[in-house]
């Protein structure tokens, strides 16, 4: 299994809080080395090796760990940067491991969200690789605090739970907003992400698969990018089509779904949801499934969500045969709408039929003036019969 150590990490972003013991004898032994006789001495071979300002009083806080703001009164943790680290260690010929088992917690910059009890070092694993996928989806990211947002509060924890999965505990903040929950999280994650996969942009116009995931042999890490990308990024009803305003964003994915040896579309444009789209082979549903399933057996976040219930409904109507008679197929959606308004998309359910087979038996209806339908405020249209 590969690894992305933190001599990977961005060295000028990030920031590292050390072990008490650990910190004062890379210090100290880093002063025997150079011969400094006093912590000033020491910072001025660390401002003319990393073209910094650090003076002596640095160099104590970081042996203390922390700081008194002398205005607020409030003592804050006092983050090394890693860079410094880094030179530190080579000077005294340390390993790496013991860097890494060393480090209590990291950010980015002096003031960011914190990763407050790392897993070092990172696995790269289909759980990591799906994580840049669902910040291309529904995420948000760059020199900013990153966000991930959805509807679906079931879907955010299963992120969170991804994250920690891969780096370890971490400060974050949840906040519902207009009927969605924003997950706001350590920016240091997405520094390292955008280091190791050379991402450009998060944006959805700009946003690119990486080489890194593309190229990949192991069928689990694009399986995984996939289902991450249905989940943000799919509709399911009568098939499971992808969307995107990003031509080369939605052709990598494809390229992942083709890798996987899953049948599907070509890629078109839809005029009126000005996105491209393609949609996954009907014949190869049932596999792609039994896939996911054994995927989050071994990694329990890369699952299909809310929308695993919508995958399987396909799947279980591919297997019942509806009899081809309009008249049979009303009677079955009027007996529902008497004592119910309801979507087409619940219809469609109740009854076991193609969505695409309902909507269009409503819409008969609806011209025949026998059923009615009112639109919600999220835009979905609820039908009815005429008292």
């Amino acid at each position: 299994m590969d690894f992305v150590s933190v001599k990977d990490f961005p060295e000028g972003k990030t920031y590292v809080l050390l072990s008490k013991n650990y910190r004062k004898n890379l210090i100290s032994h880093s002063m025997n080395q150079l011969n400094c006789k006093n912590y000033f001495e020491l910072s001025i071979w660390i401002n003319k090796k990393l073209k910094t300002k650090f003076n002596g009083g640095d160099v104590k806080y970081w042996i203390a760990g922390e700081r008194l703001d002398e205005r607020t009164k409030k003592i804050h943790p006092k983050f090394m940067p890693l860079s410094l680290v880094l030179e530190l260690i080579g000077l005294n010929n340390e390993k790496i491991e013991n860097l890494h088992s060393n480090i209590i917690s990291y950010r980015s910059g002096g003031s960011g969200l914190v990763i407050t009890a790392p897993i070092l070092p990172i696995k790269i694993t289909p759980e990591l690789d799906s994580i840049v996928i669902h910040l291309f989806g529904d995420g948000a990211a760059g020199d900013f605090t990153p966000s991930y947002t959805q509807k679906n509060k079931a879907q955010v924890d299963n992120f969170v739970k991804k994250l920690e999965n891969c780096f370890g505990k971490f400060e974050k903040s949840v906040y519902l907003t207009q009927g969605k929950y924003q997950l706001r999280f350590p920016k240091a994650i997405t520094d390292i992400l955008s280091k190791y996969y050379s991402i450009e942009s998060y944006r959805s116009h700009d946003s690119d698969i990486p080489a890194r995931i593309l190229n990949s042999a192991d069928k689990k890490r694009k399986l995984a990018c996939i289902v991450a990308f249905i989940v943000d990024e799919g509709n399911v009803r009568d098939v499971i089509s992808v969307y995107s305003v990003n031509k080369k964003l939605i052709n990598g994915i494809r390229e992942l779904v083709t890798g996987c040896s899953y049948n599907c579309s070509k890629i078109q444009f839809n005029k009126k949801a000005s996105s491209y789209l393609f949609t996954l082979g009907t014949q190869d549903i049932e596999r792609f499934y039994r896939d996911v399933q054994g995927l989050s057996k071994e990694f329990s976040t890369c699952n299909l969500s809310f929308k695993e219930d919508e995958v399987k409904f396909i799947i279980e109507r591919r297997t019942k045969k509806n009899p081809k008679n309009r008249k049979i197929t009303e009677k079955l959606i009027l007996d529902l709408l008497k004592d119910n308004n309801l979507s087409a998309r619940q219809i469609s359910k109740k009854i076991s039929y193609a969505y695409c087979t309902v909507i269009h038996t409503l819409e008969k209806l609806l011209e025949e003036k026998i059923v009615r339908r009112t639109k919600t405020n999220n835009k979905t249209y609820i039908w009815g019969c005429f008292e």
